[in-house]
């Protein structure tokens, strides 16, 4: 990563938190200050949820999932994570990996507007990762294919609910 990039990074961050103040203000401004408490609330749990992330000693993973945002102006995810492993180093790989092939998928399709949630789970005999498209109908069993042959080892499911598609990686632990 350059250093150009790690800018734009902290840029980004800046201009969403910047956002989210400006919200509070305009809220404190009108009185409504049930409003002002609901959105400090929400701040303060996106904040707690970015600490488990960079806690999971996952750093290609971590960064991959906060410059997607960066590099893909029509893809945007949040995530969440529950795991009790205080270090996933040893899936680092394989999990940006993932999020790379995941990527690849996404631009090979042509899919317009991507917004959706990635969630991290760890169990005593498996991490799996979650990732859900909103609004978005792909070719489940194309996907499967072309993402089984770019990630051994790793079991796929894709699933179509509603208007969404939830796709499942479990990796062995």
């Amino acid at each position: 990563m350059e250093a150009k990039d790690i800018i734009q990074l902290l840029r980004l961050q800046r201009h969403d938190l910047m956002n989210d103040l400006q919200i509070v203000h305009g809220y404190l401004s009108m009185g409504k200050t049930d409003k002002v408490k609901l959105k400090v609330e929400a701040i303060i749990d996106a904040f707690n949820q970015e600490r488990t992330l960079m806690n999971v000693d996952c750093p290609n993973f971590v960064l991959w999932l906060i410059q997607v945002n960066l590099h893909h102006k029509h893809i945007h995810f949040t995530y969440d994570i529950h795991t009790d492993d205080t270090s996933l180093y040893d899936y680092d790989r394989v999990l940006t990996n993932i999020g790379n092939t995941l990527i690849d998928n996404i631009l090979a399709d042509k899919l317009e507007i991507i917004t959706g949630e990635v969630k991290l789970m760890s169990s005593n005999h498996s991490i799996e990762l979650v990732v859900t498209l909103n609004g978005q109908s792909i070719d489940g069993n194309e996907w499967k294919e072309r993402l089984s042959r770019k990630l051994d080892d790793v079991l796929i499911q894709v699933k179509e609910t509603g208007s969404d598609t939830r796709i499942s990686f479990s990796i062995p632990s």
